[in-house]
């Protein structure tokens, strides 16, 4: 079943993708993330309350989150600091970036991944799988080039590039993590994104403290959005069924991960049609790469 349940996190992941575009586009970045990852750590306080009060009926819902030693939470904190350097950098260059560039360059995180998955884990990728690797690294650079010949306005935006290209390495570094957790430690996926998640929040609170309380600071305007709602329940439902998946003894890592970044093309339509971005060949051939890139990558 993990092969469905990655496909089913796609495209949940896509509709994630496009609502964190609606909430952070034009409103204060931290606060932004902050507020949608509350939103997400609240839809697994009732788990939580639940596994507390009641563990008999938690474990009877298969809902159950066990106590923990104090070693599996130290592991977790680290993967929510890692995750949470990875989304800044991703909320940073998606507020600057239109989603049809930002999200397929977020897809190749899939590249990195793979590369861990080999020195890591083991795994060795087909032929076919390298030469994903090598079409990916080509919409790479095509994106470079059509960003320095693509005018002011693109030209502008190459740091916002590499931001996004970044938060896709400390993702594919995340994901390995996962793995680790899962398949090596044992933890289940409810522990881990129980806790995760809470954690996250709290990283999070404490950056915005720090950051809007600095000297010389300069405060963007922040907004409360019915989005961020939709950020959080769709994050908890995608890496819900994402965990689970990658659980599975057989799971590979880079195959779970090539499948889950095609989410590119339910957010690239998906901001194609509700944010009128104008697609260009420059967005679509690298796009074509990135997606030809993945499908090798899962054979």
């Amino acid at each position: 079943m993990w092969m469905p349940l990655t496909c089913l996190s796609a495209l949940l992941l896509g509709c994630y993708d496009i609502s964190k575009k609606k909430a952070v586009d034009g409103n204060a970045i931290l606060p932004t993330l902050f507020f949608s990852t509350l939103a997400a750590a609240l839809a697994m306080a009732p788990i939580l309350l639940l596994s507390a009060l009641d563990p008999g009926l938690a474990k009877a819902w298969h809902l159950a989150i066990p106590p923990q030693p104090a070693a599996a939470h130290v592991l977790i904190l680290l993967k929510s600091i890692l995750v949470g350097c990875s989304w800044i950098l991703s909320y940073i260059a998606l507020k600057h970036l239109p989603i049809t560039v930002a999200t397929p360059l977020r897809a190749t995180g899939p590249l990195f991944t793979v590369i861990g998955a080999v020195a890591a884990f083991g795994e060795r990728p087909t032929a076919a799988q390298w030469a994903g690797i090598a079409l990916i690294l080509a919409a790479y650079l095509a994106y470079s080039a059509g960003a320095r010949k693509g005018g002011r306005k693109e030209g502008s935006a190459w740091p916002y590039m590499l931001m996004m290209i970044g938060a896709a390495l400390m993702g594919a570094l995340s994901s390995g993590f996962d793995k680790y957790l899962l398949q090596r430690r044992g933890l289940p996926p409810l522990v881990v994104l129980g806790y995760f998640l809470p954690y996250l929040a709290g990283l999070l609170g404490v950056a915005v403290l720090l950051f809007r309380s600095s000297p010389g600071s300069r405060a963007t305007p922040f907004r409360l959005r019915p989005a961020m709602a939709l950020v959080g329940l769709f994050l908890v439902a995608a890496d819900s069924l994402y965990m689970s998946a990658l659980s599975h003894p057989e799971a590979r890592l880079a195959v779970v991960s090539a499948i889950r970044r095609a989410n590119v093309l339910v957010s690239f339509t998906g901001g194609a049609w509700l944010f009128r971005e104008h697609v260009t060949a420059f967005r679509l051939l690298p796009l074509g790469g990135i997606l030809l890139g993945l499908i090798l990558l899962l054979f």
